[in-house]
């Protein structure tokens, strides 16, 4: 009897985290910038509805566990979002190819870096490809991005 009673503990104990996790998870702002966009941006471990309509619900979760993580690893905060978005503007405004421009948030584990790889011409229009790579808390993203100036604005 004793041991039925901390299973239904332990159980509900675990819906209840689970159940916060998704909770807390869904309160983001969507209301931000293309830029600020794509720096929040993380990636997808695998397909949790492929995982569990292939029969394997544990694979599901494992990926719905590491999205989650993922995502809280690269929640970025404003100082940290500004300064990387910044950071991109001197890059492909005052940079030649190859200089690296990087940005350090002494407030947490947070850093990163930009460069222009390249510089072309497509259409009359003045292009650049860049780099981007951020460390936070641990974990790292790169990405390389591809960007136009139209009447002086890039266009990501």
């Amino acid at each position: 009897m004793k041991k039925k009673f901390f299973i239904i503990i332990f159980f509900k104990k675990i819906f209840l985290l689970i159940a916060a996790i998704l909770i807390l998870s869904s309160c983001t702002n969507t209301n931000q910038t293309k830029i600020d966009k794509k720096i929040l941006d993380y990636e997808s471990s695998g397909s949790i509805t492929n995982a569990y309509s292939s029969g394997s619900p544990s694979a599901a979760i494992l990926f719905l566990a590491l999205d989650i993580s993922n995502y809280l690893r690269f929640n970025l905060n404003k100082k940290e979002i500004d300064l990387h978005t910044n950071s991109i503007q001197v890059a492909l405004n005052n940079t030649s190819n190859g200089e690296i421009v990087s940005w350090h948030n002494g407030e947490r584990l947070s850093s990163g870096k930009v460069r222009v790889v390249s510089t072309y011409y497509k259409n009359e229009k003045y292009c650049r490809i860049f780099q981007s790579y951020i460390k936070l808390n641990g974990a790292e993203k790169h990405t390389t991005k591809h960007v136009c100036r139209i009447k002086n604005i890039w266009q990501f």
